[in-house]
């Protein structure tokens, strides 16, 4: 029961994250491909992981969108804005990250779903869980709009489909 609560959560965080964010009015399905949306949605994807990887925390930020209707959603619940972020700040980085089965769908012209499975190991912890991301299109280029990490529960193996 707690997972459906957990699930429900995650996509009403996302649906009104989606309906909070602005995409460019000259944003037409007649302009945009699916294929070159989830191609240039990727490409941020994996800038994003890459940054964390190198702990580049500018090139790491500059794939967010730097306003107050960035969505973060976690364990703890939905928290919005840019300015507010910690990671802005934070100066940890983990120790390591592993992510696979990065994919990404279409959701609508000039924004893409995408998720991972992660496995990430910080001061001698090891904890994995799946994490998800909105990409919009943006006049300066696709920025994340909604960023998601839900860790597993303690003692459950990682999984990832």
């Amino acid at each position: 029961m707690a997972s459906a609560k957990l699930a429900s959560a995650r996509v009403i965080a996302m649906l009104a994250a989606i309906g909070c964010t602005q995409v460019p009015p000259n944003t037409t399905s007649a302009s945009v491909s699916p294929a070159s949306d989830t191609i240039e949605a990727r490409h941020l994807f994996e800038e994003n992981i890459d940054a964390i990887h190198k702990r580049d925390r500018a090139r790491y930020l500059a794939t967010y969108l730097h306003t107050s209707t960035l969505a973060r959603n976690g364990p703890a619940g939905l928290e919005l804005g840019y300015e507010n972020w910690s990671a802005r700040r934070d100066s940890t980085w983990p120790d390591t990250l592993i992510a696979r089965n990065l994919r990404v769908r279409p959701i609508a012209p000039g924004v893409v779903y995408g998720t991972y499975c992660y496995t990430v190991t910080q001061k001698d912890t090891t904890s994995s869980g799946v994490s998800e991301r909105i990409f919009v299109k943006m006049p300066e280029g696709w920025r994340i709009a909604v960023t998601t990490a839900f860790g597993l529960p303690a003692g459950v193996p990682a999984q990832c489909k």
